[in-house]
């Protein structure tokens, strides 16, 4: 795991960035769960802040087929529409590594994502999943991932809140798709690190911050998207979730050049 400050290689950069959310409601209350299940209740609501007479749990993919629409079972989830938003603006890259990395455990038990995404896009080059980075998996995976990229990765990062507050109806599903260099690019890779940013993070350059794995970068991504980084500019992703907190350090150096699909 990256210790504070821990210098990624400056060989790595970010050719392009592709993502996709959902506002997902197949959520069922506690009721609907044996007494059993109320310790593990009381350590999710302190863990997601939400109230225990709110809590809410994601169902698995069965219950999902009577959801309202966007969270049927056969529609196609946030990591394939990342996926295929990135495959669809570039070369093809699956010959290279797919690194998919989840913030949680799978909704269903029964279901492989990753074989499934595997099989669907014909992924010829190795495949590994990440899990249970939390947080931090949006932050932490470039420094887990930096010695097994040869000359180009796909990184898959994937947030599927197992809670959602039955004040809000839901919560929002989001992933995020990396296509990852060796050498220079337009988004060089410089350091990441676990802990609060070093020095003042008003004093970074472009700050992005959020709770989630996903949502530094979906902030990143449309601030790039509008033309607001210019060469030059640093860029600061900060995740402080309600465990963990972390943060990682990008290069501008051409941005005009990064890929960036509009969000799927």
């Amino acid at each position: 795991m990256a210790e504070p400050g821990s210098p990624l290689a400056p060989s790595l950069c970010v050719d392009a960035i592709a993502t996709a959310g959902r506002w997902h409601t197949g959520y069922v209350p506690l009721s609907a769960f044996p007494a059993s299940i109320l310790p593990a209740a009381r350590r999710a609501s302190a863990f997601s802040g939400i109230p225990l007479d709110h809590l809410m749990v994601t169902a698995d993919a069965d219950a999902d087929a009577d959801a309202a629409p966007g969270d049927a079972a056969g529609e196609d989830g946030v990591s394939a529409l990342a996926l295929a938003a990135l495959a669809a603006r570039g070369e093809d890259a699956r010959d290279e590594p797919l690194f998919f990395v989840r913030s949680g455990p799978l909704r269903d038990a029964m279901v492989a994502e990753l074989a499934g995404l595997v099989h669907r896009f014909r992924w010829e080059g190795d495949d590994m999943g990440l899990t249970h980075l939390e947080e931090l998996g949006g932050i932490l995976v470039l420094d887990l991932i930096e010695w097994a990229v040869p000359a180009g990765a796909t990184a898959l990062i994937c947030d599927e809140p197992l809670y959602a507050d039955a004040r809000a109806g839901g919560a929002r599903f989001s992933a995020v798709a990396l296509r990852l260099r060796r050498g220079t690019g337009p988004l060089q890779v410089v350091a990441c690190g676990e802990g609060a940013p070093p020095g003042a993070p008003d004093t970074a350059g472009h700050l992005f911050t959020g709770r989630g794995p996903c949502d530094a970068w979906l902030a990143a991504h449309q601030a790039l998207a509008a033309g607001r980084i210019a060469p030059g500019d640093t860029l600061l992703l900060h995740t402080k979730g309600p465990r963990r907190e972390g943060w990682l350090t990008l290069h501008a150096t051409d941005p005009a050049r990064l890929r960036l699909p509009a969000p799927a």
